[in-house]
């Protein structure tokens, strides 16, 4: 079972790389303006599987974005604490740092996790494209060194979130891409988002310094195995996410759902950050 949890949260921490990724450039066809900034968020158990083996879960979530001339960076970490029956705690740490390039051709991660009962897990490497919308190819440098194909139309993280709030914005309703965000040693995966209506500025349980509300653009995300693991458009998703996008990039609350729980999580923290003089 928690070998179960464990992969579920790795699908997760994955997504954080997607769809927590903002950018500093005007869409073209919308009205959308990114900040680069700091957030964390406090995140506490919404819902557990009826007589599942989970009795709670909380924890801390964070990424730092900062813009470089040459691309962006951003380094993202997640706590979990899971409580089980009989008051057994187990503990899960995953950080992701990785860089973008500016024209979404290179990508470049070093990902960590840890706990869960599991063997603690390192997974570095570059991953290139030929040409936006073309094929690929994945160096992965560790745990070994190996090289994975990347089909077309491949996207990673930065390009699929630009793709997925520009159509937010534009009011469509249903996306799916194929994304390598460095987080699955099998490659690309997968990737569906199901757009909602423009919802009223979200009211947060404490009010954060710095941060201004705005409208949400909702959005939920399922993520689906790798091709390589048998992945199709009749699978089931592994993991999905919900999240409340501002036009400029800024997610005040997200839902992250494990299948055996869901966390829901509320912004805590944030700061703008510079950009650079290039």
């Amino acid at each position: 079972m928690k070998t179960l949890v464990n992969r579920q949260i790795v699908a997760v921490m994955s997504i954080l790389g997607v769809a927590l990724w903002p950018w500093p450039v005007i869409a073209a066809g919308a009205a959308v303006s990114i900040i680069p900034h700091r957030a964390a968020y406090e995140l506490k158990l919404e819902q557990a599987v009826s007589g599942g083996s989970i009795v709670n879960v909380e924890g801390f979530m964070s990424y730092d974005w900062s813009r470089q001339c040459d691309g962006w960076t951003n380094d993202q970490r997640l706590f979990l604490a899971i409580q089980y029956p009989g008051k057994q705690t187990v503990k899960f740490k995953a950080v992701s740092v990785t860089w973008e390039s500016g024209d979404g051709l290179r990508f470049r991660f070093k990902i960590s996790r840890e706990g869960m009962g599991q063997d603690d897990e390192r997974i570095e490497g570059e991953a290139t494209l030929e040409k936006l919308g073309g094929k690929g190819e994945i160096q992965f440098d560790k745990p070994d060194k190996k090289r994975v194909r990347l089909p077309v139309g491949t996207l990673f993280p930065t390009q699929h979130t630009l793709v997925t709030l520009k159509k937010a914005i534009r009011g469509e309703t249903f996306d799916r891409q194929v994304v390598f965000d460095g987080g699955d040693l099998k490659g690309a995966a997968p990737i569906t988002t199901v757009f909602s209506a423009k919802h009223a500025k979200i009211k947060l349980p404490k009010a954060v310094k710095g941060y201004s509300p705005k409208p949400v653009y909702p959005m939920t995300l399922a993520f689906f195995p790798p091709e390589s693991e048998g992945g199709h458009k009749d699978s089931l998703p592994q993991s999905e996410m919900r999240i409340f996008y501002q036009a400029d990039g800024i997610a005040p609350r997200i839902h992250l759902n494990y299948g055996e729980f869901k966390l829901r999580g509320d912004m805590i923290g944030f700061k703008k950050l510079p950009q650079p003089d290039c």
